[in-house]
């Protein structure tokens, strides 16, 4: 039977201030003491091993009723996570106002009642909480009601509603055009086509002009920023998209009082944002020094050391297929694999798919043909890279590519068709992929040697041509054709 990890997994994601905060309040509570004692053991545990906690010596009336004492510790810790949250909360401060209100009009102290209400009004539009601003002025209609103010003040309240409506309808306008622009990216990473083009350009058409300068909030702009950086990274334009994602990131700095209760880490969010974008684009000193503002801003959670690995990872990853010389390769390349293994189950589908992908390719132009090709068959499985459609063509390619290095030809005879009609079904056989295929197999075709030069040198001038074309070039950026040419074998 499997073991259950939830516990420990709860416990290894608290960061240092939220374990003291627990240990405090539950040491202050009267009662059995084995709770913070089977908390003690478990966060002491670097892999979660519930035999061996079962079995050490004194542990009898823990070892009774173990289960039981899971499940109660897993809730207290969630009530101390729930009470710590508050006390910094600008929501549960929002939601005891209105409380406070509710209680305040029964009792018919409605002078207190309408200081509760504006000073909840206040906050809520500081700190654009427009779902519990929409509840104060409901109670502030209720409060004219009561008091039978002119209708003219009633008009107001009901004007302040529909300006508070309005906003909300701004914001959820980028966040449509956000999922949209994500689904795009999830199907085809860059785009490669004028359809995909076209489709792209309904996105940016529909929002390019949207806000206005009348009722901005910083929350529609913070959205309106994201979806620019994404249009610009599916686009191919990298450089515009870390210029973009830049800004976001500042903008988030400057107002961490709206940010800081996101459902996600909204500074966080836009901090990896920024060094997935210097990166991508080949700014590694920019990339470092957003890593490092990464560090200092760490809890120590797991979460935390999870980020800060994989892009690590990915930075010395990129770094290698860019074709620059890195310290200890050799090392980057197994603890990526490493990682592989450890946060399979805790990182995103399209990260894990990514990192085997570059692992490989990483492999490859390192000339280890057979560990690029191990990577994608232990790791590559059809479960996982099925869910980011976007890489599959690129993981044919590298296949074909490396049964090619291998002098695998009898086995690619049957491959490349089969690749020709996948790329096909799926609209992704490209220019590019059309003349790397077509001078495979005329080179495992060929018969006279002095042939291949001249495939060669029309492959490189093939590429040259393809490079400026504004959907061709996009190919360069999950798989650098030319370096390749420059450095395969021929026979």
């Amino acid at each position: 039977m499997k073991t259950n990890t939830e516990l420990f997994d709860l416990i290894k994601s608290l960061s240092p201030s939220e374990k003291r905060y627990f240990k405090l309040n539950a040491s202050v509570q009267k009662g059995n003491t084995k709770y913070l004692k089977l908390f003690d053991l478990i966060d002491s545990q670097k892999t979660y091993n519930e035999k061996a906690l079962k079995s050490i010596k004194g542990n009898e009336d823990l070892r009774k009723n173990f289960n039981f004492t899971k499940s109660y510790l897993s809730k207290l810790i969630f009530k101390s996570l729930l009470n710590y949250k508050n006390e910094k909360s600008t929501d549960a401060k929002l939601f005891n106002m209105l409380q406070r209100c509710r209680i305040l009009f029964q009792k018919a102290l409605f002078r207190q009642y309408f200081k509760t209400v504006k000073a909840g009004k206040s906050l809520a539009e500081k700190c654009e909480r427009f779902g519990f601003l929409l509840e104060f002025i409901e109670m502030e209609r209720q409060l004219v009601k009561k008091e039978e103010i002119f209708s003219n003040d009633i008009r107001k309240l009901f004007e302040s509603e529909f300006k508070v409506l309005e906003k909300i309808r701004e914001i959820n306008f980028f966040k449509k055009s956000i999922a949209s622009l994500l689904k795009i990216q999830r199907n085809t990473g860059l785009i490669r086509s004028e359809d995909e083009e076209k489709e792209l350009f309904k996105i940016l058409f529909e929002f390019e002009n949207r806000i206005s300068n009348d009722g901005v909030t910083v929350t529609a702009i913070e959205r309106k920023l994201f979806a620019q950086s994404l249009a610009f990274e599916i686009k191919g334009d990298i450089e515009s998209s870390y210029s973009v994602s830049l800004k976001r990131f500042k903008l988030i700095f400057l107002n961490r009082n709206i940010f800081d209760e996101s459902l996600y880490d909204k500074y966080r969010d836009a901090l990896l944002s920024v060094i997935n974008s210097a990166a991508i684009c080949g700014k590694y000193g920019a990339a470092e020094s957003h890593m490092k503002i990464l560090k200092e801003s760490s809890n120590r959670t797991e979460i935390d050391e999870i980020d800060i690995n994989i892009n690590i990872l990915n930075l010395n990853l990129l770094k290698i297929l860019s074709g620059k010389n890195v310290s200890g390769k050799k090392d980057n390349l197994i603890l990526a694999e490493k990682y592989l293994n450890i946060y399979k189950n805790k990182i995103t589908i399209n990260t894990y798919n990514l990192i085997i992908y570059r692992l490989s390719s990483a492999y490859f132009f390192d000339k280890n043909y057979r560990e690029a090709l191990r990577i994608l068959n232990e790791y590559s499985t059809v479960r996982y890279s099925g869910l980011s459609p976007f890489l599959e063509p690129y993981i044919k390619m590298l296949l074909i590519l490396i049964h090619y290095e291998l002098k695998n030809y009898k086995l690619l005879k049957y491959m490349l068709p089969a690749a020709k009609k996948y790329l096909k079904s799926r609209n992704s056989y490209h220019e590019t992929e059309k003349s790397v295929l077509n001078f495979i197999s005329k080179m495992i075709s060929t018969k006279n040697r002095k042939y291949t030069a001249n495939y060669i040198s029309g492959l490189l001038y093939e590429l040259d041509n393809l490079s400026g074309d504004k959907y061709e070039k996009n190919a360069e950026f999950f798989f650098n054709y030319n370096r390749w040419v420059k450095n395969f074998n021929t026979f």
